[in-house]
């Protein structure tokens, strides 16, 4: 097999990195939480403007026709800087399943819509929880083997209080029915879970880098006895197994991403491990850098504290290490 990637897919994501520079800083993110908005004032609207929010979509219709391999340095960047936005809901599960499974009326009408960033859509497959629920137009929800789309106003939505205050969670109790119904298909919500747990685990390497960057260069100011804390043989050690573990965990992401996107019969073996191991790795480096920071890594007032919740909460979404190393177990015959 054969993932190194091409210029279009190198240049795409160092233009969503810039951009998420610019608009996605730690102050526009305290802000948000301050104000309880759910979003970042015209965020939504410049990950349109890139395409985004499109890529995965029909090229027929506006979208740019890419598969999990050709995003998955982008979602590597929506996790380094912690996008509050439902790409990942949106672009990576929701898009798919209605292009490839939506009926006519899906086809005509809304993808349209979903491939400008227009509307919005959001997924409850596998999980208690939906993310932005409250801001989404449509919801793609799993009901046993069925599939199922509901408009936002046909559900009940109950707001769960979460650790990762940058993503509003909620419960959903909504009725299935032959009219919402996209399909019954154990594959169909296989296939979502797939691009769904891989989608997550690239997330999870950027917060996971973002944290062992940050926390490398704090080392190398913090001061005691006169000297940096990161000269201590101690901190270099849990530094150098923090990204062993993040450089261990990359190419099984990557290749999670090539599975899935050629059709491979390993992509669920190669799914379990990515998330397994990227999940693994975001929560030593969220560890590494409670220590390595001591008191200060504690505080709300601290930037950190927004990376450190959001890895928590990313490494138990889509499947915890837990899952994933049972569903390695499984595929094996253990």
């Amino acid at each position: 097999m054969d993932f190194r990637f091409n210029e279009t897919q190198l240049l795409f994501a160092e233009t969503t990195k810039e951009m998420l520079l610019r608009e996605c800083t730690s102050s526009n993110l305290k802000e948000m939480i301050l104000k309880e908005q759910g979003t970042i004032p015209n965020l939504w609207d410049n990950l349109s403007s890139l395409g985004v929010l499109g890529m995965t979509g029909p090229q027929n219709l506006g979208g740019l026709g890419m598969s999990d391999i050709d995003h998955v340095l982008i979602m590597e960047e929506l996790g380094r800087f912690i996008c509050p936005e439902i790409v990942l809901e949106h672009t990576a599960i929701g898009i798919p399943l209605l292009s490839k499974y939506g009926n006519e009326s899906i086809q005509s009408e809304l993808l349209s819509a979903l491939l400008s960033g227009e509307q919005k859509v959001t997924t409850g497959l596998g999980n208690s929880y939906v993310l932005a629920a409250d801001s989404a137009d449509y919801l793609v929800m799993q009901n046993a083997d069925e599939l199922h789309l509901i408009e936002r106003k046909d559900a009940l939505l109950m707001f769960q209080k979460s650790i990762d205050q940058t993503r509003r969670l909620f419960s959903v109790e909504w009725e299935p029915s032959s009219k919402s119904l996209i399909v019954k298909s154990s594959k169909a919500i296989e296939e979502g879970l797939q691009s769904a747990s891989t989608a997550a685990a690239a997330q999870c390497l950027g917060i996971a880098t973002h944290l062992l960057t940050q926390t490398i260069d704090y080392v190398k100011e913090r001061e005691q006895f006169g000297k940096p804390v990161g000269v201590n043989q101690a901190v270099k050690h849990q530094l150098a197994d923090t990204g062993k573990a993040i450089e261990f965990a990359r190419p099984m992401v990557h290749r999670a991403a090539w599975a899935i996107s050629n059709n491979s019969n390993e992509s669920s073996a190669a799914v379990a491990m990515a998330k397994y191991l990227s999940s693994k790795a975001v929560d030593l480096s969220c560890r590494t850098a409670l220590q390595c920071h001591g008191a200060i890594a504690y505080t709300v007032e601290y930037d950190l504290q927004l990376w450190l919740k959001r890895g928590w909460a990313l490494s138990a979404s889509w499947g915890d290490q837990n899952s994933q190393r049972n569903n390695i177990a499984k595929i094996l015959n253990l």
